[in-house]
């Protein structure tokens, strides 16, 4: 499975849960916060290639950029996960409403299938 795919399945994962979250339990929105968290991730190996200047610039590019990287990774990632937040309210809403309009709806089994087709596309 593809990292992209793997990261699109975790947001359908996201998506899933947030059917039976409650947003106006404090206790519950923080442990939603924490999840989404995980898409935010920092791999331990950050790969730099540098082209032109001096063996010495780009010896020294190579042992700064990578921790940069990462910084700006962690500064953004709470923008990230805000945004996502919005996103799973804005979904769970529209999924309640529907769910009102169409008791007989079955999103889970809509989100479960739209999981296993990006698996069955990434094969």
């Amino acid at each position: 499975m593809s990292e992209d795919t793997e990261m699109v399945q975790r947001g359908i994962g996201i998506l899933t849960a947030a059917l039976s979250w409650d947003p106006e339990d404090p206790a519950a929105t923080e442990m939603f916060k924490e999840s989404l968290k995980t898409l935010a991730k920092v791999d331990d190996m950050v790969s730099v290639s540098i082209a032109g200047g001096s063996p010495e610039q780009a010896e020294l590019l190579r042992g700064v950029l990578p921790q940069v990287i990462r910084q700006v990774i962690e500064a953004l990632a709470p923008d990230y996960t805000r945004l996502v937040l919005g996103m799973t309210i804005g979904f769970k809403s529209v999924a309640d409403a529907y769910r009102h309009d169409v008791p007989s709806a079955h999103i889970e089994e809509i989100l479960q299938t739209a999981s296993l087709n990006l698996a069955g596309e990434d094969e």
